[in-house]
């Protein structure tokens, strides 16, 4: 096995409930283009030795000595606190960041470190895996879009130098959400420049959910409220200053109108500023606007849902974002 200094990148990935696609992953990750002495792949995982065996054990990167499982206890995970581990156990100078729901494009390595260069901190494009593109007709999906540069800088594409890491002290595992976010932020006060790779590509999974699911899905949204109070700058994105997207307030509007129109019908004027914005979603033509317009109660309620979350975070954290 490699000593440290002796491999370029590390690609973490950390991993927890999610065996089959941490599979899928692993595979693409066998079709890097990057010649495999330059790299290694560490997991900080959750699966035990038994589940861990079978994942592990036979698979192709194990067995080019590339491939390092780092086990973490389940209770006390978390994506922050695994990545953490994942860095550390780390022999490269350079650190990859993806997803266990991922799937980067075989040239998706090579390109992330061709593009760095010193002090900078690398984002690659995340799109919707083209294996699931079907399941985007469904009206409630989870996945990720991110043309770099953009300010999330999120953790399912991305490579840091491991001196930064060590030096600005990694991820913050008291953030349960958005803690890629905050990493990043640090990372600049800390004087990196962010280095655009749109030609290393991640493709995201898709998951499509029912409407109450979706709904469900959204309580985990109340720590961004926490990541807002660290980093008050995150405010200006946020409309007024106060709504973490524009969804939030017009959906809001909507709630009020509707809650006013048996007494007063003109009240219902307060729910078009929300169907106007969601009637582009998924485009200008006539299909697709029609698409939007048969969308638009569930997604209204889901934006309601999350609002509720952003509330409770609120009073959790004591500062109001909604």
């Amino acid at each position: 096995m490699p000593s440290r200094n002796d491999v370029e990148a590390s690609v973490v990935v950390p991993s927890h409930a999610r065996a089959w696609r941490l599979r899928v992953l692993l595979d693409a990750l066998a079709e890097q283009t990057l010649p495999r002495d330059r790299w290694e792949v560490v997991v900080p995982h959750t699966y035990g030795s038994e589940l861990g065996e079978v994942l592990f054990a036979g698979h192709e990167l194990t067995r080019a000595g590339v491939l390092r499982p780092v086990a973490i206890d389940p209770s006390s995970a978390g994506a922050s606190r695994q990545r953490n581990a994942g860095w550390r156990a780390a022999r490269g100078r350079l650190i990859a960041f993806t997803d266990d729901d991922c799937r980067p494009a075989p040239e998706w390595l090579e390109r992330l470190v061709a593009r760095h260069v010193h002090g900078a901190i690398v984002q690659g494009a995340t799109c919707p895996d083209p294996l699931d593109e079907h399941l985007l007709a469904y009206p409630h999906v989870r996945t990720i879009w991110a043309e770099p540069p953009d300010r999330y800088m999120q953790t399912c594409n991305v490579l840091y130098e491991r001196a930064l890491l060590e030096r600005i002290g990694g991820l913050d595992e008291r953030i349960l959400t958005g803690e890629d976010v905050d990493l990043s932020i640090r990372a600049r006060d800390a004087g990196c420049q962010v280095v655009a790779a749109p030609d290393a590509v991640t493709y995201h999974a898709v998951d499509a959910m029912p409407l109450l699911e979706k709904i469900n899905s959204q309580h985990k949204w109340r720590h961004l409220v926490y990541l807002v109070k660290r980093q008050p700058r995150l405010r200006q994105y946020c409309e007024w200053g106060l709504f973490y997207k524009p969804e939030h307030s017009r959906a809001l509007l909507a709630l009020l109108a509707l809650s006013n129109a048996r007494r007063r019908p003109w009240a219902l004027l307060g729910v078009l500023p929300y169907a106007s914005l969601e009637r582009w979603r998924h485009g200008p033509d006539r299909r697709a606007q029609l698409r939007a317009i048969r969308e638009t109660p569930g997604h209204w309620v889901v934006e309601i849902a999350e609002v509720g979350t952003f509330l409770l975070g609120s009073l959790r954290y004591r500062t109001l974002v909604l």
